[in-house]
């Protein structure tokens, strides 16, 4: 009994075929929107005008009796809401309006102090 070898057309397109075989099935990616990731704050408007509504309804959320908010998360809320006030009146208002956003999760989101 006499085994021959296969001719070398055929062992690389026969490995070829076990590799076309072994690959992963491709399915198309889903793009997002630009500007959007599963953890990103959505951001509806970008004008002064916001950063200032929203400025107001932290400065309104810090007002609250100190006793409703725990002291870290005040804390907290005053750096973003100061690092927010301070990009929105350099022009850097996406980014001021995210600052000012977490600020005003922080302080909505708090857990009661015990």
């Amino acid at each position: 009994m006499r085994f021959s070898l296969p001719s070398p057309t055929v062992l690389p397109a026969f490995c070829l075929l076990g590799c076309l075989a072994a690959s992963p099935v491709l399915r198309p990616v889903q793009h997002l929107p630009a500007g959007h990731s599963d953890d990103a704050i959505p951001v509806t408007s970008e004008n002064a005008e916001y950063c200032a509504r929203l400025r107001k309804n932290v400065d309104a959320r810090l007002a609250a009796p100190p006793a409703a908010i725990p002291l870290g998360i005040m804390e907290d809320a005053r750096h973003l809401r100061a690092q927010g006030d301070l990009l929105c009146t350099q022009g850097h208002v996406r980014a001021g309006i995210e600052r000012l956003r977490r600020a005003l999760v922080l302080l909505k989101h708090a857990p009661e102090p015990r």
